[in-house]
């Protein structure tokens, strides 16, 4: 069944994956980098704009370059491995929760919760190291938890390879997060004996086996820099200092985690008290709380870092759900009214659409929701989670076609790009820089100043793009036709340049003939 559980998961995120545009300014960054690994044949040091590139491990860009190669460069390519790793966490949810509880029906429920669960499907589809994180993550955890349940040794070479491939993936979190998890699960449940059983020497070997080769490799390569800004400006100083201020509040993740469960906000919020005694809750629980407190006492906030906190929650989900089935059909009120409020949102946002496209999505909204409503009135409780999960399916595609795909093109520059000729001319940036604009375009285009200085922001090394003055932008181009501004949010063209095309967030200049 998880095979079949995989295989359909992939078959939804795929589905017009190949449409959404590269955006700005993260996607782009990673489908930059990538490109530029695949161009240079240098798999090992992930560079952009021709220049090196320390935000993330090599795992994320190996496999879109992987991606690029069989596919060719694209959207699709772009977007694979996002789908394919989000597949594979909802076929392994599906098989750990089997093993879990011993129920081919809890697998099933547990692959439809993570698999429609509101964050879990944007993820799928963008092109981010979340996806990938997850799975390695989520198979890390559940290796660990089955060792220490006594059902084999085996079970900590997954465990350890795993958080190995997740330090490839992210960063040193990889590790300290699954460490975290057991740790204080073991310490809570006072099982102190079980710290034996970790067997963290021989751990430690399989770990540095799989992580430490290209961590070595780049400090060979690059030595201190590669130190100092990968560990110390990708690490250390988003642990310390706020990238955004404004987010860094404590009651972030308490907001942000419950919506990103929708639509099934409501049983677990039930399964957290009544599930208390059920084998497996507290290592799930502790799971999602070690994620939660660890994230809120980092000082930059995002959106993804507790995502990984989902795989336990549609376990829980899952086995309430299961649980369930005997209850009295009020009993299904914890899942009716959040999937109907979910969905009535979804088909509220159809008033932002144009006239001609938000009735499918409305009427889809309104008929799951309804599905929903009657089931829960029958007291179906078998039926009426599949119903939810289906109707988030259909409406999610809508939402996509409709609503996410118009969003991404317009904060990416992939139309702008389409003006430019496809080669022999000189691009430059004002204003608002836009990375898609180099992925598609193929140009290196400076951002012009006035003057180049460097910034004083302690985030300036996060931002490499090349920069060049206005006037040596000038004096370069003297003589030359084939010259085009693209000016961003803020920017404004320089003389002797007309407009020829303008977007949501970009429009494009062209330099008069003769000057």
């Amino acid at each position: 069944m998880p095979l079949l559980v995989f295989l359909a998961a992939l078959a939804l995120f795929l589905p017009l994956s190949g449409h959404i545009p590269i955006t700005d300014p993260v996607e782009a960054n990673y489908a930059l980098t990538a490109k530029e690994m695949l161009m240079s044949g240098d798999w090992l040091s992930p560079s952009i704009y021709g220049q090196y590139w320390f935000d993330k491990p090599a795992m994320i860009y190996w496999l879109i370059a992987a991606s690029y190669a069989v596919f060719g460069v694209g959207e699709f390519a772009a977007r694979f491995p996002a789908a394919l790793f989000s597949a594979a966490g909802v076929g392994f949810a599906c098989w750990f929760a089997v093993r879990l509880y011993g129920s081919r029906q809890a697998g099933l429920l547990a692959a439809v919760v993570l698999g429609t669960s509101l964050e879990f499907w944007v993820i799928a589809r963008m092109v981010i190291t979340d996806a990938v994180l997850f799975f390695f993550t989520s198979v890390s955890l559940a290796s660990f938890y089955l060792g220490l349940k006594g059902e084999g040794r085996g079970w900590f070479i997954p465990a350890y390879a795993a958080a190995g491939l997740s330090v490839l993936t992210k960063g040193p979190v990889g590790l300290v997060m699954p460490a975290l998890v057991v740790f204080v699960h073991l310490i809570l449940a006072r099982r102190w004996e079980l710290f034996k059983r970790l067997r963290i020497f021989s751990g430690a070997a399989i770990f540095l086996v799989v992580a430490a080769p290209w961590y070595l490799a780049m400090y060979v390569a690059h030595g201190r820099d590669f130190v100092d800004t990968f560990l110390g400006l990708h690490n250390y100083l988003r642990a310390t200092v706020s990238e955004h201020p404004q987010d860094n509040v404590f009651y972030y993740y308490l907001i942000l985690f419950p919506v990103s469960l929708l639509p099934w906000t409501g049983v677990f919020l039930r399964t957290l008290w009544t599930g208390r005694k059920r084998p497996h809750f507290a290592f799930l629980a502790v799971w999602i709380g070690v994620f939660i407190a660890f994230y809120t006492l980092m000082a930059t906030k995002y959106l993804t870092y507790v995502f990984p906190a989902l795989f336990p929650a549609a376990l829980l989900v899952a086995r309430e759900l299961d649980e369930m089935q005997a209850q009295r059909p009020r009993a299904l009120l914890w899942l009716s009214l959040p999937a109907v409020l979910l969905l009535a949102a979804f088909a509220a946002g159809g008033a932002w659409l144009p006239a001609a496209a938000w009735w499918p999505l409305q009427l889809t909204a309104v008929a799951g929701a309804a599905a929903v409503l009657w089931l829960g009135y029958r007291g179906e409780a078998f039926f009426q989670p599949l119903a939810a999960g289906a109707a988030v399916v259909v409406v999610s595609l809508l939402m996509i076609y409709q609503v996410l795909i118009p969003m991404a093109a317009a904060r990416s520059a992939k139309e702008a790009a389409a003006v430019l000729p496809a080669k022999g001319a000189v691009v430059g940036a004002v204003g608002d820089y836009h990375t898609s604009a180099v992925f598609y375009s193929g140009y290196a285009i400076p951002r012009l100043v006035e003057t180049v200085t460097p910034p004083a922001s302690v985030w300036a090394g996060k931002y490499t793009m090349p920069a060049e003055t206005t006037a040596a932008f000038a004096a370069r181009t003297a003589g030359l036709s084939e010259v085009y501004l693209l000016v961003g949010r803020g920017g404004e063209a320089m003389p002797g340049y007309t407009k020829i095309a303008s977007f949501p967030r970009i429009a494009v200049y062209k330099k008069e003939s003769g000057r």
